[in-house]
């Protein structure tokens, strides 16, 4: 009779197969069996699991995206699942539990394995512990999300109360929306800010309010995309998650990058923000602004 296989051993091996996937494009089902010393079958069946699993949003966006009908497997969205994240309470608070039932199923001779478990533990009890208590909602409610498409099919105007990184302050904006895309880990909403007149994009978990503004259309005259936007330059001394997460344009492993942005405010916030680990290095007004912030901080400590 067949050694009966335990859930920890196949949770096991399918947290080992992803990575193992993405370096191994096109790899056959059978040499996966070999591999993981499993049979044929248990592989499939892993595979069909796979594709139920993926990020947070849990959409088609989201989960892991596989082809293996032809008898060789690969990863079709390995970019987007190897990007970092940084948890919030709840995803915190399920990874904490996840270990607890890991760490009661473990036998006590492996203390090793054990120690690990409760030393990432004491990271998540720090975060949770230190994490506020109110969240923000992580995606549009149903009902802001059915008035927001109704508005872009009947090319309207929408009034939204927003939330900005760049200020840190709330304001109401009428916006002609345009699309609802996703980017990484995030939503967000396109359209045409009459305040800035032009094309801004707005975080989805940043709009507090949403209402339709009756008998108004589109504008006639639509401001480019690109334009007022600023291109700036950054030196990266260390390319942390935290680095990457801020400024997901920068590339892992790379020495400088090029952004573009639409606010001088939140650019020089962002850098600072990171704390030496990114530096400013053109334009000079975003350079000298970021200075000025910095010497600014540093006097509020004498």
């Amino acid at each position: 009779m067949a050694k009966q296989e335990t859930g920890l051993a196949r949770t096991a091996r399918l947290l080992d197969l992803v990575p193992y996937l993405t370096t191994h494009q096109g790899v056959a089902i059978s040499e996966l069996a070999k591999t993981f010393n499993t049979t044929v079958k248990e592989i499939t069946d892993d595979l069909n699991t796979l594709w139920m699993c993926g990020l947070p949003g849990y959409t088609p966006l989201e989960l892991i995206d596989l082809e293996f009908e032809s008898g060789f497997v690969s990863i079709r969205n390995a970019e987007t699942l190897a990007a970092p994240r940084a948890l919030d309470r709840a995803e915190a608070l399920s990874v904490y539990m996840g270990l607890d039932l890991l760490s009661a199923e473990l036998s006590s001779s492996n203390e090793s394995l054990t120690s690990e478990i409760a030393n990432l533990q004491d990271q998540l009890r720090t975060q949770l512990i230190s994490a506020p208590q109110v969240q923000i909602e992580a995606s549009l409610s149903s009902e802001f999300r059915a008035l927001i498409l109704r508005t872009i099919r009947r090319r309207g105007w929408l009034e939204i109360t927003y939330h900005s990184a760049a200020t840190d302050q709330v304001t109401k904006r009428r916006i002609a929306p345009y699309e609802l895309s996703q980017s990484g880990s995030h939503e967000y909403l396109q359209g045409y800010c009459d305040s800035a007149k032009g094309i801004r994009n707005f975080r989805a978990d940043r709009i507090v309010t949403v209402q339709e503004i009756a008998d108004q259309v589109w504008p006639s005259t639509q401001v480019a995309a690109n334009d007022q936007s600023i291109r700036y330059q950054v030196k990266i001394h260390s390319a942390t998650r935290q680095v990457l997460e801020v400024l997901p344009q920068v590339a892992a492993g790379s020495a400088t990058a090029t952004i573009e942005g639409y606010s001088a405010l939140w650019i020089s916030r962002a850098i600072l923000s990171l704390a030496g680990q990114v530096e400013a290095v053109e334009p000079a007004e975003i350079k000298a602004a970021v200075h000025a912030r910095a010497k600014a901080a540093l006097g509020n400590y004498h």
